[in-house]
């Protein structure tokens, strides 16, 4: 089968990470024999198109000169609407732009996948003329629509036209259909994370991973976009108000990195930026740290390195933020706190370290 994926963000190089998580989706379906070809929009900066087999990348022009193209990416789209809403124009005119495309490149596809409801899961939704199409909602385009003016409607119009619908947690499903004012079973529903990478064989032991990669004492990782709905300042914050300091080892890219960097520096406390990490070196750093720590603020949804951790037995501390108290509420080896609350992420930093020397007392 050929399966059109429509999308506000792909990875744009190998190792990128605006929707990474879509790149892993694609290839799980590749490996199970199908074609995917993908609409996502135009980054602003030209760039050659990614090749990756069975994996076909249109990209979606939306405004001109091309240096108006700044809806999408960086940040991410929320962010960069909440910032200056003048980019609100190119949300407009990708919606339309996409329904062209769609309409168009994805005609000879046999099924429709499309990540966010609008515009995405609207325009599949239009455009599916009766072919499967598996929507993916994530938490802020479920709020977008339960907050806005007219947004019931977009959801009627987005379910009319779905076969089947994919929510990040039960509550988010809810909140959807109840603003749809449709019943729970006009679509099928799917609840769950997003795709992860599975763990990964590494030949050295955890001790050599650590000598390999620096990290010495008790080392917290803290890994995603640096973006401001990411909340990493407040993680170097808390850490700062840490009675013995520690080590935190940050693995992401992104438009914050300069200010975090920064902020950093002024705090005077150990940090290692990374920079953007994949495969092997993404692989040994989960393995390494003592730790992962998710500073999320409230407007995120559920980032997949939770489950990434989870993968691996690694203890998390994660706020309670988006969708995430919904998959980890209970979880013995989690620490749930309240986002933007620095002295609990503070306290909850403290509990887990002396934790881990407990157990590694036992050990001994």
């Amino acid at each position: 089968m050929k399966i059109g994926l429509l999308t506000t963000g792909f990875p744009r190089f190998e190792g990128d990470c605006a929707g990474s998580f879509l790149l892993t989706l694609a290839r799980r379906v590749v490996e199970h024999g199908h074609t995917v070809r993908v609409l996502a929009p135009e980054p602003r900066h030209p760039r050659p198109v990614p090749q990756w087999p069975g994996i076909e990348v249109n990209w979606v022009p939306y405004a001109r000169p091309r240096a108006l193209q700044q809806t999408f990416y960086g940040s991410g789209a929320p962010d960069n609407l909440r910032l200056r809403p003048a980019r609100w124009a190119g949300a407009a005119s990708f919606a339309a732009a996409l329904y062209r495309a769609s309409a168009r490149r994805l005609a000879d596809c046999d099924a429709l996948i499309s990540s966010w409801c609008v515009p995405c899961g609207w325009v599949a939704s239009k455009t599916a003329e009766g072919r499967a199409h598996l929507c993916i909602c994530h938490a802020t385009d479920v709020r977008w629509l339960s907050n806005t003016p007219g947004g019931g409607a977009f959801a009627r119009e987005i379910a009319d036209g779905a076969t089947s619908m994919w929510f990040l947690s039960d509550p988010l499903r809810q909140r959807f259909f109840q603003t749809a004012a449709l019943p729970p079973a006009t679509v099928t529903g799917h609840v769950g994370p997003m795709p992860i990478e599975p763990p990964q064989s590494l030949p050295e032991t955890r001790s050599e991973l650590r000598r390999r990669l620096g990290i010495d004492g008790f080392t917290v990782l803290c890994l995603g976009r640096l973006v401001p709905v990411k909340g990493v300042d407040q993680l170097l914050h808390a850490v700062a108000a840490l009675p013995e300091p520690i080590s935190i080892r940050i693995a992401g890219d992104g438009p914050e990195r300069a200010r975090l960097r920064a902020i950093a520096q002024r705090l005077q406390i150990n940090v290692t930026f990374d920079g953007w990490v994949a495969a092997e070196r993404k692989e040994a750093l989960l393995r390494g740290c003592d730790a992962i720590v998710v500073p999320s603020g409230p407007l995120d949804g559920l980032p997949t390195v939770l489950f990434e951790a989870k993968a691996r037995a690694l203890p998390i501390i994660a706020t309670e933020a988006g969708a995430i108290p919904d998959h980890l509420h209970g979880d013995a080896r989690t620490l749930l706190v309240p986002p933007n609350d620095r002295a609990a992420l503070t306290d909850a930093i403290h509990q887990l370290r002396a934790r881990c020397a407990a157990e590694a007392a036992v050990r001994a």
